[in-house]
C-alpha cells in the first residue's frame, strides 16, 4: 500500500491463542495488528481507532462474524473484511461475501494463504482509493474548463479524454450539435503536450467547398494555411464531413506525411455531427481518411441522455453569467428546474446555456 509499518489490521477470533499466533505472523509482514476475542470488543475497537483491514472468524458467541461484518459495513464501506470459516460453514461464508466480505479462508488457516489474501485486499483497497481520487481530480480539472458533468455517461468519458490528451494521434469527436465537441477538443489541447502551441479552428461547414483547401493548406500567392499556422499545436477541423472529395484527398496525404514523421508537426482533431461510417458506405466520405482520423474516437452523448447533468450545468451557467453581467442571481425555482430537466434539449448544452 505504500504504507508499510503503518497498515493497521484488526484480527477477531474467540480463541486467544489463535489470535496471538496469527498476529505474530502478520506482524512479521510489517503490519500493526490489534486483536479482539469477541465481536463486541471488535466493534468497540473499530469505532475507536482506524483500521485498514479486518479479519474475523464467522462463528463466535454473541456478536458473530456476520453481524460484525454488517456493523462494520454500516461504519465504513471502504475497509475490506476477510472472514475465516470452518469447512462445514462454507455456505455462511458465501453469505458473508454477498454482504460485502472481500474473501473467505477455510480453517485451519494456511498462514501463507492468509498473508496473500491480506496483501491482495489491501492492494485492491489502494487501487479503489486511487481511482476515486483520480475521478475526483478529473472532475475538478474538467469543471475548470466548463465540462460540468455528474452523469455516469460523462464521468466514464473523462478517463478517455485524459488518455486522448496524452498522445498526438488524430482524434475524431462525434456528437450532436451543441453537446460540446469543441470544448472537449480544447480541454484535450490544454491538458496535453501541445498546450503551449496554438489551438486553430477551421469551420469546414461555414466555408465554400473550394475555399476550404486554400484555408487549410495556403493559397497560390504563398499565404500560409491553417495547417502551417497550427504547427506545434492542435488543428481542429469542425464538421469534417463537409470536406469536398478533393480536400479529403489532400488532408489524407497530409495525415500520411504526419504519420511517418518522427515528430508530427500538428495534432489533427476532427468533429462531426454525422455518422461518418454511414457516409463512407454511401461513398461521400473516403474510407481511408475515415480510418486515419479515427485513430482515437470520442462520442459525446446528447443532453437528453444525461439529464443528471442539467442541475449542475444550470448552476454553472448562473455563476458564469453573474460574473460576466454583474448580476446576483442565486438559483432558479424548483419548478423551473423541473421544466428544464423535462425538456428534450435538441440543441443540447448550447441551448441550455442560451436559455439561462
Amino acid at each position: 500500500m505504500g504504507m508499510e509499518g503503518k497498515v493497521r489490521l484488526l484480527l477477531v477470533d474467540d480463541e486467544p491463542h489463535f489470535c496471538r499466533v496469527m498476529a505474530m505472523h502478520l506482524a512479521d509482514e510489517g503490519y500493526i495488528v490489534a486483536t479482539a476475542t469477541s465481536g463486541e470488543e471488535a466493534l468497540e475497537r473499530f469505532r475507536g481507532e482506524e483500521y485498514h483491514l479486518v479479519i474475523t472468524d464467522l462463528k463466535m458467541p454473541g456478536v458473530d462474524g456476520l453481524v460484525l461484518l454488517e456493523r462494520i459495513r454500516d461504519l465504513s464501506a471502504e475497509v475490506p473484511v476477510i472472514v475465516l470459516t470452518a469447512y462445514g460453514t462454507v455456505d455462511t461464508a458465501v453469505q458473508a461475501m454477498k454482504l460485502g466480505a472481500f474473501d473467505y479462508i477455510l480453517k485451519p488457516v494456511d498462514v501463507d494463504e492468509l498473508k496473500m489474501v491480506v496483501a491482495r485486499a489491501l492492494r485492491m483497497q489502494e487501487i479503489t482509493k486511487e481511482n476515486l481520487a483520480l475521478k475526483a481530480s478529473l472532475s475538478a480539472f474538467y469543471r475548470d474548463f466548463s465540462l460540468v458533468a455528474e452523469s455516469k455517461a460523462m464521468q466514464d468519458l473523462f478517463p478517455i479524454i485524459r488518455k486522448a490528451s496524452e498522445v498526438d494521434s488524430p482524434l475524431l469527436i462525434r456528437g450532436e450539435t451543441g453537446v460540446g465537441k469543441e470544448l472537449v477538443a480544447r480541454v484535450i489541447h490544454a491538458s496535453g503536450t501541445r498546450k503551449e502551441g496554438p489551438f486553430t479552428v477551421v469551420d469546414c461547414a461555414s466555408l465554400e467547398p473550394e475555399r476550404v483547401e486554400e484555408v487549410l493548406f495556403g493559397g497560390e500567392e504563398g499565404e500560409p494555411g491553417k495547417v502551417h499556422l497550427a504547427r506545434g499545436g492542435t488543428l481542429l477541423l469542425d464538421q469534417v464531413d463537409e470536406l469536398s472529395p478533393r480536400t479529403q484527398a489532400r488532408l489524407l496525404r497530409f495525415l500520411e506525411e504526419e504519420r511517418v514523421a518522427q515528430m508530427p508537426r500538428v495534432r489533427v482533431v476532427a468533429t462531426t455531427t454525422e455518422d461518418l461510417g454511414g457516409l463512407v458506405e454511401k461513398g461521400s466520405f473516403r474510407r481511408d481518411l475515415f480510418y486515419r482520423l479515427r485513430v482515437l474516437e470520442i462520442s459525446i452523448p446528447p443532453l437528453r441522455e444525461r439529464k443528471e447533468d442539467i442541475p449542475p450545468l444550470v448552476e454553472h451557467f448562473i455563476k458564469k453569467y453573474n460574473a460576466r453581467l454583474g448580476t446576483m442571481v442565486e438559483r432558479i425555482s424548483s419548478r423551473a428546474l423541473d421544466c428544464l430537466v423535462s425538456h428534450s434539449w435538441p440543441g443540447n448544452v448550447r441551448e441550455l446555456e442560451n436559455v439561462i
